[in-house]
């Protein structure tokens, strides 16, 4: 999910903690926290597209002692441009407001042009477990439960190798199991980058409209942490989306999980879990596919919440800079207001 946080991590920044102080005050209290992080996405002047994302974080209870520990995904230098190696990092929770860095050895530091993270007990050993997003290969990390993953993507039945961004666990079929919807966005390479300029002369960061979509996923975790490719059985293939975010939201109240899917220059998508293993699109219809003119906005970041305690979810989404956020007010009729 890019959000103005992760916008400040694709612009090279280091992590802000901050603390509430009260209903609307916050205190920046990174330095005392122990968090020292920055994230790399390899940029040296190619240009290429996945420069302009952000990365993901994640909060997570790694080893069950009721404190919550921060993941930061990480990128890595390009092939042509190696100058030193950059990972993920772990923080472990202290209890007392400060965190200590635990990444070395704990099945996290390796490379990877990362991009998002989900956390979830996958295999229901009660230990928080983690699946990060990348472009290229994603990755199933199992937790041990005393600080160490270890990287089960070969036996998990995932073999995602797209340009994956956000992705979020879900029962979509109340089976007890946490199955997991994977965003992907456009079918970029290296091999595939195409030059865009504003000048005619220099090379910009191209918008995602010259690239073809790619559809997004959703694995059927069948037990002990073994995933199956559902998505064309679910009715969720789709290669023109370019999703960037996706929320997990009950948005009529049937008590089945559906799916809000935030696309770059693409309509945004609504899934409506129709309880029998499928979903069905109603993004367009309930009113969250386009902006108040009909038009496509650079979706990125998603999220919903009964924020008016009318007991219906309802949804905001942030998009690309001068477009105005989208809140998409749930209505309780199967539509949204924007």
């Amino acid at each position: 999910m890019k959000t103005a946080a992760t916008a400040a991590l694709a612009a090279g920044l280091p992590v802000v903690l901050a603390a509430a102080l009260g209903e609307r005050a916050f205190r920046d209290m990174t330095a005392e926290s122990g968090i020292v992080f920055r994230h790399h996405s390899g940029a040296f002047g190619k240009k290429y597209l996945p420069e302009t994302m952000g990365a993901g974080v994640a909060f997570l209870d790694l080893e069950n002692d009721g404190d919550q520990d921060v993941v930061l995904v990480n990128g890595m230098d390009w092939p042509e441009r190696r100058r030193g190696a950059h990972t993920a990092a772990l923080f472990r929770n202290r209890g007392d407001g400060t965190f200590e860095d635990v990444t070395r050895g704990s099945g996290l530091d390796f490379e990877a042009q990362g991009m998002g993270v989900a956390a979830a007990d996958i295999d229901n050993d009660g230990d928080t477990d983690l699946f990060l997003t990348a472009l290229g290969k994603d990755r199933v990390l199992h937790n041990d439960g005393k600080g160490r993953f270890t990287d089960a993507t070969a036996t998990s039945g995932i073999q995602e190798s797209d340009f994956s961004t956000s992705a979020a666990f879900l029962d979509h079929d109340k089976d007890g199991d946490a199955d997991l919807f994977v965003c992907n966005y456009v079918r970029w390479t290296l091999a595939t980058d195409i030059r865009c300029t504003l000048d005619g002369r220099t090379k910009s960061y191209c918008t995602p409209q010259p690239y073809p979509g790619s559809t997004s996923r959703l694995y059927r975790n069948d037990g002990r942490g073994r995933f199956t490719d559902v998505t064309r059985a679910a009715g969720l293939e789709d290669p023109t989306g370019k999703a960037l975010g996706v929320a997990v939201l009950d948005y009529d109240r049937d008590g089945w999980p559906d799916l809000a899917v935030a696309h770059d220059t693409q309509p945004n998508r609504l899934y409506r879990n129709l309880g029998n293993g499928s979903f069905e699109e109603r993004g367009l219809s309930a009113g969250i596919a386009f902006d108040e003119n009909g038009r496509a906005r650079g979706a990125m970041g998603i999220d919903a919440a009964d924020y008016d305690g009318s007991g219906y979810p309802s949804l905001v989404i942030g998009n690309f800079s001068n477009e105005m956020k989208s809140l998409y007010h749930n209505e309780g009729k199967g539509f949204f207001l924007a």
